[in-house]
């Protein structure tokens, strides 16, 4: 019925000003009445108006398009987070753009630069470093950190809830019998999730260095095969996440030992494959999905409220213990 409708064409049929038309398209009624409001809104409906994009973000400096930095994109764990973010991103009218680290502190700050220079809304960072001097310089009003934490938390900051959870699947191990358990991890100083996983692992079974065992450091595999044929007590070990599961089957498969027979085993993080093992792997299911959808409601509350000052917290999503027949 009517040609290409402009922000003029509206203005002109309400009988105000142009400028009054954009503080309605931004959000912004203060300076007009409601009955001004109510006729602006008729006349868009009427009209079939479709406001520019771009225009609307010149006024409201929100282009729509939030930007993702992930440390890693190959990982397993962060594919369901990237999923959580790009469902609420549309949910909410915005599009997501993903970047990859591939772990290099140096490819992160190029993509943080890049990004700003393409005027995002704001940006969800999984850093590879996040207690990196740099993360201080950001601003909390348009960023948003998902998994990694910062010792000072400067930045909004979505995490699971590691500690919490370790704790708690420890329990269920030592309820089940189990009085020698060992946590086994990749190196952990400087990675946020692996401290805090360890925490709960020390403030649940023991602090003694001698249960801590780091994958990569010499004499490792022969460590762990010594703990399972001199075991004295009923013997179990928790892994830090699915990757060092990974490590530490294929360890085992080089020998006769078998769970839950020999040792009990459990792991943090509930992966496709743990349930081809035999027997299926008891572990401590994250959201991941929910991580990345409350980070991308966490920034977008924020930039549709520019106007209000946000202090820095620490937003932590409930994981589920799932309880198999590995120990």
């Amino acid at each position: 019925m009517f040609g290409k409708v402009t922000i003029n064409d509206i203005a002109k049929l309400v009988g105000v000003s142009k400028a009054t038309v954009s503080y309605y398209l931004s959000g912004n009624y203060k300076k007009m009445s409601l009955a001004t409001k109510e006729k602006i809104r008729q006349a868009i409906e009427v009209t079939g108006y479709q406001p520019s994009k771009v225009a609307q973000s010149l006024v409201t400096r929100d282009t729509k398009t939030i930007g993702v930095v992930i440390a890693d994109i190959t990982n397993p764990f962060i594919s369901f987070v990237m999923k959580g973010i790009n469902d609420t991103c549309t949910l909410h009218g915005y599009a997501a753009t993903f970047t990859n680290s591939d772990n290099d502190l140096n490819q992160e700050l190029d993509n943080l630069r890049r990004l700003d220079q393409e005027k995002v809304s704001g940006v969800i960072l999984d850093s590879v470093d996040a207690n990196n001097p740099m993360i201080k310089t950001l601003d909390n009003q348009k960023m948003v950190m998902v998994d990694r934490q910062s010792k000072n938390l400067t930045l909004d900051t979505i995490v699971s809830d590691n500690t919490y959870s370790t704790s708690k699947f420890l329990k269920k191990m030592q309820a089940a019998g189990y009085e020698d358990i060992y946590f086994v991890t990749f190196p952990i100083t400087g990675i946020s999730t692996r401290e805090a996983r360890y925490l709960g692992f020390t403030e649940t079974v023991s602090s003694d260095p001698s249960k801590l065992i780091t994958l990569g450091e010499a004499e490792t595999e022969k460590k762990i095969f010594s703990i399972i044929e001199k075991a004295q007590k009923r013997t179990a070990f928790f892994m830090m996440n699915g990757p060092t599961l990974l490590e530490f089957m294929k360890m085992l498969n080089k020998t006769d030992y078998r769970y839950p027979d020999d040792f009990g085993l459990g792991s943090y993080e509930d992966l496709d494959w743990m349930e081809v093992l035999n027997p299926n792997m008891s572990c401590i299911r994250q959201d991941s999905y929910g991580l990345g959808c409350v980070a991308a409601e966490c920034l977008i509350d924020k930039i549709k409220h520019d106007d209000q000052t946000y202090k820095p917290q620490l937003i932590e999503v409930r994981n589920d213990i799932v309880l198999r027949k590995s120990f």
